[in-house]
């Protein structure tokens, strides 16, 4: 059923009563000592071992220092395009190109002391936690940077011998080290741990970046003893260079889970093999041929099941991409976290979080396909399996993008300390792959992954926190009754569910009676 003002505020009221205020633990001093009794008892029960933070209960906040690591593909286009265009043969080259490197990103993970938090389209996001309370440590770093290098030495390696040099990757790392706050926004089996604050979002801009290498903070430049670049634009053109990086800091044996030195030839030598042995096995799919086969499906796309999807079930048809990031909240947990009560605010991540949720799947029939850090995606169709209704989806994505934004107005309302937040909104139309690919069964990631899916991420970045802009092909979708809410660049300024509402006859979610529509200025202005 479409949105309702009532209603809303009524399951957001419920929300805050159910996510109380919570004193966030100590990852070093409180949530680790238990951890390690915990995992003693899983041992001596045979257990499956758990790293920690990952098994993390709902709306139980944990405040650690990390190492964030970004590792981003910045040839991933290549694959997915030809000659600038998309089509069935390039998103399956595209998910093949994926499905090998993830499967390699997960296996150096998993053989170190880091965590795989998420995958995004082409970049994939690891943490690295401090145990002993004392801040960040050059060993830690260090093994930060040796996570990089055997990720480009897996990778490679996998592409000679099991690709046939036909998936080749090129990747720009970015590594900044902080105090952040981890929290669980999961359900059920589908775990999604979270890292919040600057440290996490600094390192990814340094991700950001067609130049391939390894890009470090200053702050993580000054605890290996290098020298400061100072501003996020000199870090860009700051490459650490592979011969500085051996000759300096020489990260030559590594100490795997099991206790065992290796180098790092031998490491990677070791996890191929294996990696071998599980496709011999039938454990993993093939890399050479992974055989994506692609299929529609009846709207609403809220009927997805991730973890029916695979390689050779995958979705692929024409939807719209939706991104809604909150503009100013990782300033916001930055400051709590200095005042030392994040209670607040990792309150309101939770309940604007899963009212967004909300809003996208049971008030639109749309689908989730993951949070990223403050930020929610989802996609959106109408139609049938042979006939998704472009207008018809677009009108739908618009109605969504405004009651997101009335549904986060009543949360600003309703909860405390927060009327500086904003809400960016971003949304493309085009063909998009649906697929679970990397290593089999739990491991394995959920991706969408197109130009609209890349599109309506960027468009959500141009905006500020009052904004909304759709894309080239959403524009060109947009039923007629809606062209006064966007200006010629596709933004619309503080765009509300009953402005795009009233223009649908008899269609309210309050008392008013007006279906005039309602016109906005075309002087909005772009967010610098």
């Amino acid at each position: 059923m479409p949105w309702n003002y009532a209603e809303a505020k009524n399951r957001i009221r419920q929300s805050i009563i159910d996510a109380p205020l919570v004193k966030a633990q100590n990852f070093a001093t409180e949530y680790y000592p238990t951890y390690i009794t915990e995992e003693n008892l899983r041992r001596q029960r045979k257990e499956i071992s758990q790293k920690p933070l990952f098994g993390l209960a709902g709306k139980k906040p944990v405040l650690v220092e990390t190492i964030q690591i970004y590792v981003n593909i910045t040839n991933y286009d290549e694959y997915r395009l030809q000659d600038g265009v998309e089509n069935e043969a390039t998103h399956k080259r595209a998910l093949q190109f994926l499905h090998l490197h993830y499967s390699a990103c997960d296996r150096i993970v998993e053989n170190t002391n880091a965590q795989r938090v998420d995958f995004h389209s082409a970049r994939m996001h690891a943490v690295i936690l401090e145990s002993q309370g004392t801040g960040i440590s050059r060993s830690s770093l260090i093994e930060a940077l040796e996570l990089a290098n055997q990720l480009r030495m897996l990778s490679n390696l996998a592409n000679q011998e099991l690709a046939d040099n036909q998936l080749g990757a090129r990747f720009r790392i970015g590594i900044d080290a902080g105090p952040c706050v981890a929290i669980n926004s999961g359900n059920g089996k589908d775990k999604e741990p979270l890292f919040l604050g600057s440290a996490a979002n600094h390192a990814a801009k340094l991700a950001e970046g067609d130049v391939p290498g390894i890009f470090l903070s200053d702050r993580v430049r000054t605890v290996l003893g290098l020298s400061a670049v100072g501003s996020l634009d000199l870090e860009r053109l700051t490459v650490l260079e592979e011969d500085y990086y051996r000759d300096s800091l020489k990260p030559e044996l590594f100490t795997d889970t099991a206790g065992q030195i290796k180098t790092a030839e031998e490491r990677t030598q070791s996890l191929l093999a294996e990696w071998k042995g599980d496709i011999l096995a039938k454990k993993e799919v093939p890399i050479s041929n992974p055989s994506f086969t692609f299929h529609r499906m009846e709207p609403p796309l809220s009927k997805i099941e991730y973890s029916k999807l695979s390689p050779s079930n995958s979705i692929r048809m024409d939807m719209a991409s939706l991104f809604a990031d909150l503009d100013g909240y990782t300033a916001y947990i930055d400051e709590a976290m200095r005042g030392g009560d994040v209670s607040e605010a990792v309150r309101a991540i939770f309940v604007i979080r899963g009212e967004l949720q909300t809003v996208l799947e049971r008030d639109f029939g749309g689908r989730k396909v993951r949070f990223i850090g403050d930020c929610i995606h989802g996609v959106i169709a109408e139609g049938t399996s042979e006939n998704i209704d472009l207008v018809q989806t677009v009108r739908s994505t618009a109605e969504c993008a405004g009651a997101l934004r009335s549904s986060f107005d009543i949360c600003k309302k309703e909860l405390r300390n927060i009327d500086n937040l904003g809400l960016a909104i971003g949304a493309e139309l085009g063909k998009t792959p649906i697929s679970r690919i990397g290593i089999r069964g739990e491991r394995g990631v959920r991706i969408a992954s197109s130009l609209a899916t890349t599109g309506s991420e960027n468009l959500q970045g141009s905006c500020n926190g009052t904004q909304t802009r759709f894309g080239a092909q959403a524009l060109k979708n947009l039923p007629f009754g809606l062209h006064d809410q966007f200006n010629d660049s596709g933004f619309s300024n503080n765009m509300q569910y009953d402005d795009v509402a009233a223009t649908i006859v008899g269609q309210s979610s309050t008392t008013k009676t007006s279906t005039t529509p309602v016109h906005r200025s075309h002087s909005v202005a772009i967010k610098k």
